[in-house]
């Protein structure tokens, strides 16, 4: 449905297409982004499958926590979707309660990226894996953003950038362009390359790229090179988003 121009997930129809749904993985060497998305709802899982593979993620569904787990113990995604919901009282199964805490067990060292969506009024649980809440009715590009903000754009085509970082001279390359990089700037984008999709503080870049342990004006400091660098990386391959700012976090290179 929609309502004041925007798309509203609308899930109160229910239809019997619970079969769980199978990765699409791309021929290339590199899977595409993937996204996990359980919900007891056909048509949520319908509306929100559709948005993400329209934006180029890869999908795949399970309509309950047991489908779900049983899939999760075996795959690994970027993210998770999750629907936050009861279980009726004719059905067995896990509830939320139990598939909350499996997560937490099951992921102690390297979680996944959660998104919750949560009805509106609802008691908000105690989730287990930190991720980003959202309320439901939504806006549907609402999760866009949570999973840009968290995992970053889609790997579309499973290919990394064409970028040629030449450290011996401090060039960048894509195609037929090129830019001068500044010693600080060719080692801090080698980093940040190595260290793909993940969140990096600034003193974390301090103290591994640059041996420099003194932490005052670290924010400050890599701020700036940072502002240089994405604006040498938008003369060369014609965008600067490939460096996230994760508010609060740090920085983020994603291909």
């Amino acid at each position: 449905m929609f309502q004041g121009g925007s798309k509203l997930l609308d899930t109160t129809f229910q239809r019997h297409e619970d079969a769980p749904t199978s990765l699409r993985t791309t021929s290339h060497g590199r899977s595409m982004t993937s996204v996990f998305v359980i919900s007891r709802e056909p048509r949520m899982r319908t509306a929100v499958t559709e948005y993400l593979r329209e934006r180029g993620y890869d999908t795949a569904t399970a309509s309950n926590y047991d489908n779900a787990m049983l899939h999760l113990a075996d795959h690994r995604h970027d993210a998770i979707v999750t629907d936050v919901q009861g279980l009726p009282r004719d059905e067995a199964g896990a509830n939320f309660v139990q598939f909350n805490q499996w997560l937490a067990s099951t992921y102690r060292t390297t979680p996944p990226t959660m998104v919750y969506l949560l009805h509106k009024g609802a008691r908000r649980p105690h989730f287990r894996i930190e991720g980003a809440v959202i309320k439901k009715p939504f806006p549907i590009e609402a999760l866009g953003q949570a999973l840009r903000e968290r995992i970053g754009h889609p790997r579309r085509d499973g290919h990394d950038p064409g970028i040629d970082l030449d450290l011996a001279s401090n060039t960048l390359r894509s195609g037929d362009r090129q830019a001068h990089l500044t010693h600080i700037e060719a080692t801090l984008l080698a980093y940040l390359m190595e260290h793909e999709g993940e969140i990096l503080h600034p003193r974390e870049l301090l103290v591994d790229v640059w041996q420099y342990h003194d932490a005052a004006g670290a924010s400050t400091l890599v701020r700036a090179h940072v502002s240089n660098l994405r604006r040498k990386l938008r003369d060369v391959l014609g965008s600067a988003e490939y460096i996230q700012t994760i508010r609060g976090k740090g920085y983020r290179f994603t291909a």
